[in-house]
């Protein structure tokens, strides 16, 4: 599968004076994922951590999945859209079974964890 990050991040630098909309409430989203709203906006303008996109067309609009893998025992998945404004469609954390399931190779290829 191809990785699309590149593409994600510039497309975040050409939208993100425009600001954010959340798809869901931000109440829920920030509880969530156990961040606030601003944290959640600096995660995803400086997109330190991506490990990978996914592209994939829904409902006549293209939609990027990004992964942000901290450890091997966690990460944070993001939907996202762009419209006038990127658009947060939800987030949800990432645990070890997961990353272990997912992205084993990745995280070793890419010495983002070492094990």
């Amino acid at each position: 599968m191809e990785n699309y990050s590149m593409e994600v991040k510039e497309k975040i630098k050409e939208y993100k004076n425009k600001g954010f909309e959340f798809g869901k409430s931000e109440r829920y989203l920030s509880h969530r994922i156990s961040l606030s709203i601003k944290e959640v906006e600096d995660e995803l303008n400086e997109c330190k951590r991506l490990g990978y996109t996914h592209k994939k067309k829904v409902d006549g609009e293209i939609r990027y999945t990004l992964y942000f893998i901290y450890n091997k025992n966690h990460g944070r998945a993001y939907v996202l859209t762009f419209r006038d404004k990127i658009r947060i469609i939800t987030a949800f954390p990432l645990g070890r079974k997961t990353l272990k399931k997912y992205f084993k190779r990745f995280i070793n290829k890419n010495n983002l964890v070492k094990e």
